[in-house]
């Protein structure tokens, strides 16, 4: 199939004297860069994806090139269309470059382009003419794919199941065409009942905690809300399989555009960034499918201690520097862990609080942090702080309060992660330490700073309201009185004392204001 035009007026940056990126120029691209290794224009659609986002197309839509790649003639099948659910921006980018773009890995030592070409069509959800739905109920798609963001499943933060209360999950109730991924998905499974065909698997890429069947759940749950029939249709026929996807892609900037068109010699105006590392483990399902495994997917029965290694050791880790390390003034995540005094907290926090929590071997999660060091320092990879800690509201339960919790119960210490979460408040207070505003993205945002002014500069007040704000902390935590002192000093620490103090004194190397003594 060919990519899907969607837009009427091109974008401002490509209008260029330049020559634009697509089939027509990939066998006069330079000798060092990597091309598909098959016609994309011979590909067919077999796999349906939500979320045409910069980690997509470095992460999945990298390992499908792999697999039609291994496949010959045969993988050709497993071409994605690939559909942005909001904004046009990357379909018009796409668009006149035919689905291609370059994917560079950056490390220390330099970068490597290649150009990607699973993409058979990219669209623009709200205006396309043939629908979400009919797309995922056409029989040629096996395998639907989702990348939303934890906001675009519209959980209840404490059931994580789907709040039937959300005014666009009500809106999408009965609509033929209903904007959020749950109700396409819904719309698309009735059709696909309706039509006698056998429905394709279905697979969250997002950070959740069991994410295939918290998926499946809130499928579920909008389903009943219209067809009790259709929900248990769903429940016996529709397989959603856990996964756990790793790799960091930072967002493009206009730099990365300048590095893709000195590394093609054409211009491309959609190329992402990543590190090289790059890691999809999937729970094993019946059904044909993709040879993902030759780009380094790994097929398990159980995906559980992947996740939770990830969400605890990476994603966890991730929090904690963006939080502190905009207090300390860095603006990116590779800037403050390579502060020693920065890089001590995160090693501590993964070593000592997080890795205990973590259902894996002590050697495999020595490994993987050994690892994680390395890769979060990677200084060719610029990971925002603001970006990696927006939305914290949604994400501090899996990352930071179930390992808190399992820390609480076996009583061990947790002053890592206590700073973590009075740094995340901290951001809300107006101005952090240095006097520079902190930029915030949070669903709660209006709310939780609410909660900042109405506790004024009391410590010991605002730790306790937070602690007891059931939508980011839900039950009470164990030893709640013990946590709401250390969490109360950790906020007064943070508010009258330098940031690098209070590091070293939370990591025991100093008391605050003095230095222990050689």
């Amino acid at each position: 199939m060919s990519v899907i035009e969607t837009h009427t007026t091109p974008p401002s940056y490509a209008i260029s004297s330049v020559r634009r990126l697509d089939r027509t120029c990939l066998s006069g691209l330079p000798a060092g860069i990597r091309r598909p290794r098959f016609d994309p224009a011979k590909l067919r659609s077999g796999i349906l994806h939500l979320g045409c986002g910069a980690f997509h197309r470095a992460h999945q839509a990298l390992v499908t090139q792999r697999a039609i790649e291994a496949e010959g003639d045969a993988g050709l099948r497993w071409g994605i269309s690939s559909a942005s659910l909001v904004r046009r921006t990357t379909p018009d980018a796409l668009a006149p470059q035919q689905g291609l773009y370059t994917l560079i890995e950056r490390s220390a030592e330099g970068s490597r382009a290649e150009v990607i070409g699973a993409i058979s069509e990219v669209v623009h959800a709200p205006s396309d003419a043939r629908g979400l739905a009919a797309r995922l109920a056409d029989p040629e798609t096996r395998i639907v794919t989702l990348t939303v963001t934890d906001r675009g499943y519209f959980l209840d933060p404490a059931s994580h199941r789907l709040d039937a209360g959300d005014p666009a999950i009500r809106a999408d109730l009965g609509a033929v065409r209903p904007a959020t991924p749950i109700g396409a998905l819904v719309r698309g499974l009735a059709l696909t009942r309706d039509a006698g065909h056998v429905p394709p698997v279905i697979l969250c890429c997002d950070n959740l905690t069991a994410n295939g069947a918290t998926l499946k759940q809130a499928v579920s749950d909008f389903a009943a809300l219209e067809d009790d029939g259709l929900a248990a249709w769903i429940e016996r026929n529709v397989q959603f399989p856990n996964t756990m996807v790793d790799r960091i892609a930072p967002s493009t900037s206009d730099s990365d555009r300048a590095e893709a068109l000195g590394l093609l010699g054409v211009e491309d105006a959609a190329p992402v960034v990543a590190e090289p590392f790059l890691d999809w483990v999937i729970e094993e399902f019946d059904g044909p499918r993709p040879r993902w495994e030759e780009g380094g997917a790994t097929f398990v029965s159980d995906v559980e201690p992947f996740e939770i290694a990830k969400l605890r050791l990476l994603n966890g880790t991730h929090m904690l520097l963006a939080y502190i390390g905009a207090l300390a003034g860095y603006r990116t995540i590779a800037e403050a862990i390579q502060d020693p005094l920065i890089a001590r907290l995160a090693e501590r926090f993964m070593r000592s609080e997080q890795g205990p929590t973590v259902p894996v071997s002590r050697e495999r999660r020595d490994r993987y942090i050994d690892g994680l060091i390395s890769r979060l320092a990677n200084p060719a990879i610029r990971h925002e702080v603001g970006r990696v800690g927006r939305n914290g509201s949604m994400k501090l339960a899996t990352r930071l309060l179930e390992p808190m919790r399992y820390n609480l119960a076996e009583r061990r210490d947790i002053p890592c992660t206590i700073l973590a979460i009075a740094a995340w408040i901290r951001w809300f207070a107006l101005i952090d330490t240095a006097g520079t505003a902190v930029s915030i993205q949070d669903p709660n945002k209006d709310e939780i700073r609410r909660l900042c002014r109405a506790t004024r500069e009391n410590p010991m007040l605002r730790a306790e309201t937070f602690l007891d704000y059931d939508e980011v902390f839900g039950d009470a935590l164990p030893r709640q009185e013990q946590v709401a002192s250390q969490l109360a000093q950790a906020i007064s620490d943070l508010h009258r004392y330098d940031i690098h103090e209070v590091i070293a004194a939370h990591l025991g190397e100093t008391i605050l204001g003095k230095h222990y003594p050689d």
